[in-house]
């Protein structure tokens, strides 16, 4: 293998495992909404893109072209998912967040017969079963209905977890519609500016204190997370085929809950673990099939 594809293989796999991050280190933010944490990582992130952007010569050509209606959607998702995402981690728990999240491939292949007029071939549909298997034994509905978990907000998380898998559905989706008009690099730069814009509002809720206190972890999340992680994954993603990216990008959720367990102590149950095996088999068998029809489509 040339060393291009070493290098993007390495990139790919760097900004999978730097995503799983993110839960964990956002419940290191202390006495600060969620919606106002996804506005400063977002702004952090989009500013340090801009350096990098303007380091590279390429600041000049983030430009809105055709679409427009799509990236102001692409923003709108963008924001959705991380707020969901973060109000899932905050009722729940890293591991469980993180898997409802890439429940994003069920979502897809639900919608596809209505806005692609597809069929759902037999293996989807296998892959969709074991999907919502893993999802039921992760969850524990006997642990939904339960005082305790009721009390805590379980359940809300929970329902927060499968929105943001819904998000990422949109997401990808969009940016596979705006693919032939838009670079990822500048799909996430622009996307980024309209969740801005949709949340700027949000600014003036945090206290000057409240934002100080937090700084250095909204600066991970942001620097480390939305500029960092991208742009490796971006790059990455131009010498690397969609399928070996599908199987790349699951090293997410499985290094999420290895270090959730490492640094915030999670327990790692056997549902946990079977419900992770069956999610993310059905996952990356709908993603695999997906992406098969759309290069297929492209050539």
């Amino acid at each position: 293998m040339e060393p291009r594809y070493v290098k993007a293989n390495a990139q790919v796999i760097a900004a999978s495992v730097i995503y799983g991050f993110a839960g964990i280190f956002f419940l290191f933010i202390k006495d600060m909404a969620a919606e106002s944490v996804v506005f400063f990582q977002l702004l952090l992130g989009f500013l340090a893109l801009i350096v990098y952007l303007g380091a590279r010569g390429k600041l000049s050509g983030m430009k809105l072209r055709g679409k427009r209606k799509a990236m102001l959607l692409l923003g709108a998702w963008q924001a959705g998912g991380l707020l969901s995402y973060y109000m899932a981690v905050s009722s729940t728990n890293v591991s469980l967040s993180v898997l409802l999240l890439y429940t994003a491939p069920v979502y897809v292949l639900l919608v596809s017969p209505i806005v692609l007029k597809e069929k759902i071939s037999t293996k989807n549909l296998a892959a969709l079963v074991l999907s919502l298997t893993g999802v039921i034994v992760v969850v524990g509905p006997e642990s939904i209905f339960s005082g305790t978990a009721a009390g805590s907000g379980y359940l809300f998380g929970v329902l927060m977890g499968l929105l943001s898998g819904f998000f990422y559905a949109c997401i990808t989706m969009t940016s596979r519609y705006l693919g032939d008009e838009y670079s990822g690099l500048e799909q996430l730069f622009l996307s980024t500016g309209v969740t801005l814009v949709l949340l700027f509002p949000l600014m003036l809720k945090v206290s000057f204190a409240s934002l100080l206190e937090n700084l250095p972890v909204l600066i991970f999340l942001g620097v480390m997370i939305t500029s960092i992680g991208s742009i490796l994954f971006f790059t990455g993603l131009e010498h690397v085929k969609a399928q070996n990216a599908s199987i790349m990008s699951l090293l997410e959720p499985v290094s999420a809950i290895f270090f959730a367990y490492l640094i915030l102590h999670d327990p790692i149950s056997t549902g946990t673990l079977i419900g992770c095996a069956l999610i993310l088999t059905g996952s990356l068998t709908m993603s695999l099939e997906k992406e098969s029809k759309h290069e297929a489509f492209k050539q």
